[in-house]
């Protein structure tokens, strides 16, 4: 019912889950596979925390390859974060499954790229931020009002998103994920009832505050160094809210391009056509926010 891992069913399963961890999860020292031994597999709420310990020698270059849930979902990600003598940060996926630790820490420059990335893609898988978005901005047609609108989602859940990976506020996960729904529905349901967004600011927010709760577990998952948790927390927001008007701009695009292709076939562009358009794309959106909502009161 909550989703927590059962320390029996573990039990039973942990050669299972070892063989696979084994299998896809490797540290190699100059090309040769570094000796490596358990030391703890244990669950902790709705995960497990693996504990393994690689011997390699010393002054080689060691090469790290992730390649868990590929088979499952092509877009999972595996944040590496190395302390002591190497300090070394990086984001794994299907496309990049290994990379190598260098010597050296990792540049300020790699340090903010890495988490500038780390936030477009952020938004760029996550459907229920996308589609709050679609809702908030569906019936703007200029880029700048939209711009201030994206923004104010943006200085908000950096607030949020701060103070929740700092530890200094804390959110149960499972009320933060059912009040990102509500949010949906309540832009989308608004949609029917206003015309001018240019004073939707404070509504995206209010609303921003609490999706800052979300991209807070995402951003604790992957991981922060200690040595530059500030510059790394700057980066990720800059990258949401790059993410965030890159489908805003797309948005637009679409839209306008849209309506000109309809207008050369001969169809009638009128106000209340787009209009009309708008609220059946915040009909669709609605009913997807209806549906996470439910599930996730549900605990589905």
């Amino acid at each position: 019912e909550d989703n927590r891992v059962d320390a029996d069913q573990l039990t039973w399963q942990l050669n299972t889950v070892q063989a696979y961890v084994e299998q896809h999860v490797v540290l190699s020292a100059d090309g040769a596979v570094c000796e490596a031994t358990w030391e703890a597999v244990t669950p902790k709420d709705d995960h497990v925390v693996l504990a393994r310990r690689w011997q390699c020698p010393d002054d080689a270059s060691l090469v790290y390859r992730v390649t868990l849930f590929h088979e499952i979902d092509p877009v999972s990600r595996h944040m590496v974060s190395v302390d002591g003598d190497r300090k070394f940060i990086g984001l794994l996926g299907v496309k990049t499954p290994q990379m190598t630790l260098l010597q050296s820490a990792s540049s300020k420059w790699q340090t903010a790229g890495r988490y500038v990335v780390s936030g477009i893609e952020h938004i760029a898988i996550g459907y229920d931020h996308i589609a709050f978005l679609l809702a908030v901005i569906v019936l703007g047609r200029r880029f700048w009002p939209l711009f201030k609108v994206v923004t104010a989602f943006t200085i908000a859940h950096s607030i949020t998103l701060t103070l929740a990976v700092l530890g200094i506020v804390e959110v149960p996960s499972a009320l933060v994920e059912t009040m990102i729904a509500a949010s949906i529905v309540y832009v989308a349901a608004e949609n029917f009832f206003v015309r001018d967004i240019r004073h939707r600011w404070w509504i995206t927010f209010a609303f921003g505050l609490i999706h800052g709760f979300g991209f807070a577990s995402v951003l604790r998952d992957y991981g922060l160094p200690e040595d530059a948790i500030g510059l790394a927390l700057l980066s990720f927001n800059v990258g949401v809210e790059i993410g965030q008007l890159l489908i805003v701009a797309a948005a637009v695009v679409i839209w306008q391009l849209g309506f000109r292709v309809a207008g050369a076939l001969g169809f009638q562009i009128t106000e209340q056509r787009e209009r009309q358009v708008s609220l059946i794309i915040s009909g669709a959106v609605l009913i997807a926010g209806l549906f996470w909502l439910g599930q996730r009161l549900l605990g589905v």
